[in-house]
């Protein structure tokens, strides 16, 4: 009877070397005593998802059963047995048993897994005697005995999910055509780059991204432009825009599987050299128009500015301030090209301001000249963004959307509950997704079907991340909002409850679809203590969006907090 209790408890505690080295378990013998094998229980507890790898890896299984008649090892073809001795530093094939073939009879067995999808690596132990067995995992981990002849077999079957190794694939597009398309088999060197197609773009227009990876099973994406704007996103079909004349490489697509998957990166080059032209268009504002920390504001036009001087007096800067009554203009002290791009035009003033101020920027027309000499257009009462500081919430909090989670009942996001009935018609309303972020890798996504209200369900937040104690006073919360086409969403709700509740409603009519956009909130709060684990809530009712209807999908990403500076 010890071999039945070795066996039960084999299988009670199995384990797998997720990606070990082979050698660091070569000397190990079955022990004989019961309660020397404790040590065994337990998987790679570095992830939720041990039974999810990347291809490519290789696992060192252990067969620890006493008394058995014959054991054996059977792979898939295509996978391969190892011969002892790697590590995971070495180049894996080197160790291929040519021999080995898909069954070996060994106790240890090395698997290299090449396929990708659902593979099994197969043991059998046959007994002379009748075997029980106990096991906890029965998704990843199928257990069968039968009777072979005057033999006890149990069969163990280990299921994986292997991921491909990521191979990005990517169009590109002109105003809606097709400029290039590079395959998942394509693999672009940059030792090539003289013989890449090129493409002319006006100043200040762009160029279409598209991913179209799937091999691989990525979960996010980001493209890297060095000389486009932006020069880093994310999203499945960006647009990056080009304001610098010249000619310029169009970058990188970088894969990725993160979170509670088996993690992995590639990257592909753009095989495309971008010549940015002389614009057909007029000189003109083209946004961006904020404050910096040091309080020099500055905006974008759509081409390079030249060098200039004296036009100062062109520019206007109204600054109001409600609650202390200020209403000046304030003089322009410094108007110059930014030295770190020369697309944006700073202005210093003669006066301090705060980010309480309301400050609009207009400019009378001069001297102000693009690269290719076209005159800057006047524009009038162009509203500046101002600089709130630092968020209150911390970085790495769940308001980024950044962290996941794998808890079923969950929004996949730490800190974040969902009340069970997060799903109409078994999808979703609330989900934390990485095919859309305004930065980072991720955000949330509310959809809501097509049927006659909004189903109620709270996006709920506990202890917004952990910050040091917020003083009493008054704050800015804000949000990135992104409508779909076709989502007329005019309103929804936030709340919290410390330390006393408040309520705040938002209007998002005037959001365009389409696009990331910046909506913020004013409200005063008291004194917010760590210990109090102050509960947020965001929330879309039927009453606040009478006339909606058919399918409704939006996007939040980045809740922040800022502290508001008074006039003195």
């Amino acid at each position: 009877m010890k071999n039945i209790k070795i066996l039960m408890l084999f299988f009670a505690s199995l384990f797998v070397f997720v990606s070990c080295e082979e050698e660091d378990y070569v000397e190990y013998t079955a022990p004989d005593d019961l309660s020397d094998a404790i040590w065994l229980a337990g998987i790679d507890r570095n992830t939720s998802m041990p039974y999810s790898i990347n291809a490519e890896s290789a696992m060192a299984f252990f067969n620890l059963s006493q008394g058995t008649v014959s054991s054996e090892w059977t792979i898939e073809e295509g996978n391969k047995f190892l011969k002892l001795g790697w590590s995971k530093n070495d180049s894996l094939d080197l160790f291929i048993d040519p021999d080995a073939g898909l069954k070996i009879t060994t106790g240890k067995a090395n698997v290299l897994f090449k396929n990708s999808g659902i593979n099994t690596v197969t043991l059998l132990n046959k007994f002379n005697e009748p075997t029980n067995y106990n096991i906890s995992d029965t998704t990843n981990v199928k257990v069968k005995s039968f009777q072979e002849d005057d033999l006890h077999v149990i069969e163990t079957k280990f299921l994986f999910d292997v991921y491909a190794i990521m191979k990005p694939a990517f169009t590109v597009l002109k105003d809606g055509v097709n400029v290039l398309t590079i395959t998942e088999d394509d693999m672009p060197d940059l030792n090539d780059s003289d013989s890449w197609p090129i493409i002319e773009v006006e100043a200040a227009t762009g160029l279409q991204f598209i991913d179209n990876t799937t091999i691989g099973r990525p979960n996010s994406r980001t493209w890297l432009s060095p000389d486009g704007i932006p020069n880093k996103t994310g999203g499945l079909e960006p647009i990056i825009k080009f304001y610098r004349l010249g000619t310029f490489n169009a970058g990188t697509l970088r894969t990725l599987r993160i979170n509670e998957l088996p993690k992995s990166t590639a990257e592909k080059i753009i095989p495309l050299k971008v010549k940015v032209i002389t614009s057909s268009q007029p000189f003109v504002f083209d946004g961006v128009l904020k404050e910096a920390e040091d309080e020099v504001i500055s905006f974008r036009v759509n081409g390079e500015v030249k060098e200039f001087s004296g036009e100062e007096g062109n520019f206007i800067v109204n600054v109001k301030n409600a609650a202390s009554g200020f209403d000046q203009v304030i003089p322009v002290q410094v108007a110059r090209v930014s030295e770190e791009n020369s697309i944006f035009i700073e202005l210093v003033l003669s006066a301090p301001i705060y980010n309480s101020d309301e400050i609009t920027v207009s400019y009378s027309g001069g001297g102000i000249l693009s690269a290719d000499n076209r005159p800057l257009e006047a524009f009038s009462d162009k509203i500046v963004e101002m600089n709130l500081g630092n968020n209150i919430l911390p970085a790495n909090s769940h308001a980024s959307y950044e962290q996941g989670n794998s808890r079923a009942n969950n929004a996949f996001a730490e800190n974040y509950f969902l009340n069970m009935g997060n799903r109409v018609d078994g999808k979703l309303v609330y989900e934390r997704v990485t095919t859309k972020s305004f930065d980072g890798e991720a955000s949330m996504r509310f959809v809501a079907p097509e049927f006659s209200g909004f189903p109620n369900i709270n996006l709920w937040s506990f202890g917004l991340g952990e910050p040091e104690a917020i003083p009493a006073g008054t704050y800015v919360m804000s949000y990135h909002i992104f409508k779909d086409v076709g989502t007329t969403i005019t309103h929804f709700r936030t709340e919290q409850n410390k330390p006393d509740f408040q309520t705040q409603l938002w209007d998002i009519s005037a959001v365009p679809n389409g696009q990331w956009t910046k909506v913020t909130k004013t409200f005063t709060t008291g004194l917010i203590t760590p210990e109090a684990n102050l509960r947020f809530a965001f929330k879309i009712f039927t009453s606040d969006n009478p006339g909606v209807a058919g399918p409704q999908t939006l996007y939040i990403d980045n809740l922040a907090w800022f502290a508001i500076e008074p006039r003195p």
